[in-house]
């Protein structure tokens, strides 16, 4: 046991040992130190400048009723109920990543750099993916938003702008999303090399979440409502229809009417009286309906849009050059003393 105990003088002549092993190796942590700063430097230096536009937002419930806005859209979609809280902005957030949201905005006509075209034709352009894809031209570019009659090759090429926007696990993508716990404020932001394509689809997804937010909501107080309208309208055409047919007969039987003509004259009566009734009945239907769809109906509220014009970001050459160094100088140090490990162990070479 006295034997494998380390004191604390070897390891000081230990660490002197190694010491000396990194002086005498100057030369190449220097090299790599510099090489690796100026390769961090460069990349830096390459990298265009991006601008980032950001779009804040709040969920207005009815606070009449115990569930909230939010909590009845996500139940419609599936995805649970319960009450307001984290959950349920996470879902709503998500909804704005959803490609359901993100195809409807790639395929709305925009302009960006002076020039009218549909979204995803702008951002195939401005990143190049023509060369990533590697596909020909006459299907690269969307003439139609017709999705169902896409080919094979423009389905790819559909994803590729999807996934450009959202991005993936190992790389982002120009949409972010997040929302403040306390408050609830929920953010939009686009983060892009074109400060009018930040600018433009930013706004573009808030518009799509919201009206689809809206739409679907209320899906089901809109058929109603669409239902009792119609009924509303058709009776009231009968009802008119029917009065107008007492009122024409008692004019032409005015002061001659026989028996006969007396049981039309009861029967057109009878006919408007039920039309009467009825059409009251639809009415007040009607009414339930239209009450019921106004306080449903729940909106988002914007808070701050993104205007022009954005400041532009890049990364810190400094700063970039400085952890470029620590990596290279980390990285031959650790070399270094892996060999010195390495060489202690096996010994001398005989």
């Amino acid at each position: 046991m006295e034997e494998d105990e380390i004191t604390l003088k070897e390891i000081i002549l230990k660490g002197q040992e190694y010491f000396r092993e990194m002086v005498r190796n100057w030369k190449g942590v220097t090299f790599l130190t510099f090489l690796f700063a100026g390769i961090a430097l460069y990349q830096t230096m390459s990298k265009s400048i991006t601008y980032n536009a950001e779009l804040t937002f709040m969920v207005n419930e009815d606070e009449g009723n115990s569930i909230g806005g939010v909590s009845a859209i996500l139940g419609q979609f599936g995805l649970g109920g319960g009450s307001r809280g984290k959950n349920n902005l996470d879902k709503i957030l998500e909804l704005a990543r959803s490609r359901q949201i993100i195809q409807g905005v790639m395929f709305e006509k925009v302009i960006i750099n002076d020039k009218s075209d549909y979204l995803a034709n702008h951002v195939i352009k401005i990143y190049d993916l023509e060369k990533e894809m590697k596909i020909d031209d006459s299907e690269l570019y969307f003439t139609t938003d017709s999705v169902l009659t896409f080919k094979r090759e423009q389905l790819r090429v559909l994803k590729n702008v999807y996934s450009k926007i959202i991005g993936s696990s190992k790389v982002p993508g120009l949409l972010r999303t997040s929302y403040a716990e306390k408050t609830g404020i929920m953010n939009l932001s686009v983060k892009s090399t074109n400060e009018d394509l930040s600018i433009v689809l930013c706004k573009k997804l808030y518009l799509k979440l919201s009206n689809f937010y809206v739409n679907k909501s209320v899906e089901k107080q809109q058929q109603t409502f669409d239902v009792m309208f119609g009924k509303v309208d058709s009776l009231k055409k009968e009802m008119d229809k029917a009065e107008y047919s007492l009122a024409r007969f008692i004019d032409r039987h005015r002061g001659l009417i026989n028996s006969t003509d007396r049981l039309e004259e009861i029967r057109l009566k009878r006919d408007v009286q039920i039309l009467n009734e009825t059409y009251v009945i639809s009415l007040k239907n009607f009414e339930i309906a239209d009450f019921s769809l106004k306080s449903k109906t729940p909106f988002i509220q914007e808070i701050d849009i993104p205007i022009e014009p954005l400041v532009g970001e890049r990364v810190s050459k400094i700063k970039k050059a400085i952890l470029g160094g620590v990596l290279g100088c980390t990285l031959s140090l650790v070399f270094i003393f892996l060999r010195k490990i390495y060489s202690d162990a096996v010994g001398p070479e005989n």
